[in-house]
């Protein structure tokens, strides 16, 4: 009985030593394609310099509109801007016709505070994707609203809430646009449905232009007949914008 115990163990350890002798280490079967993929989940993550690490090994050979595309989301996200830009335009030589690519060009444009060429970023973002992009739309949006062009900035918007549920800087851009528009009690259902996510809110890129929004309605709300009617003001990244004549 015992001998049989003994042979019964050892011929599962050598079997356990066979199985483990056989296996490649992971890290040579992972397919560039495979790559990507861990890179993407890393930036939606947010753990930057694993996928960092990760964009660098990709060889030459295999750098193609997906890698870019993580490249430029990678970039924009770690806020160096300057070579972001860098990256975003060697990116857009390659593939001139790449919405993803022009879209997150224009944002980076937009920090830049070079609206001009952010909006035409935009624009071309509309032009070559395939389909409408709700990032674009609310972008574009958005520039509308800079350029007091608010019956387009509504067309932009409509088009964004068609594509699926307006993220938080959706509804802020909603909201900049019915107050331009003077329809209060509209601005306040659209600002409680802001409030529910207000620790989001508060925590995002966005909150100087939480915190005027909320100001601009609080004192609609408390003087009516001051706010009456239609006005060009917006709250856009934070400040109050006057559009050039």
């Amino acid at each position: 009985m015992r001998l049989w115990l003994f042979l019964l163990i050892l011929c599962c350890l050598f079997s356990s030593s066979c199985a483990y002798q056989v296996v490649s280490p992971v890290s040579d079967s992972i397919s560039e394609s495979k790559k990507l993929s861990i890179i993407q989940a890393h930036l939606l993550l947010g753990q930057w310099g694993l996928a960092k690490k990760q964009l660098d090994q990709i060889q030459e050979p295999y750098q193609r509109r997906e890698y870019w595309r993580l490249l430029s989301l990678y970039w924009l996200s770690v806020e160096h801007n300057d070579d972001a830009l860098l990256v975003h335009e060697s990116a857009l030589a390659k593939y001139p016709n790449d919405g993803f690519v022009w879209n997150n060009y224009g944002v980076l444009l937009g920090l830049k505070n070079r609206w001009q060429e952010a909006c035409e970023a935009f624009e071309n973002a509309d032009k070559v994707g395939p389909s409408k992009r709700q990032s674009v739309q609310i972008n574009l949006s958005r520039c509308a609203l800079r350029q007091n062009r608010v019956n387009l900035a509504q067309i932009y918007l409509n088009q964004a809430k068609e594509i699926a549920e307006l993220p938080l800087i959706g509804l802020m851009t909603e909201l900049n646009l019915v107050l331009i528009q003077g329809s209060n009690d509209k601005a306040r259902l659209i600002f409680n449905n802001i409030q529910a996510d207000k620790e989001i809110a508060r925590n995002s890129v966005h909150f100087d232009e939480y915190n005027c929004l909320s100001w601009h309605l609080t004192a609609r709300e408390t003087d009516p007949t001051l706010y009456s009617s239609a006005s060009n003001f917006t709250c856009l990244n934070g400040s109050r914008y006057k559009h050039d004549n």
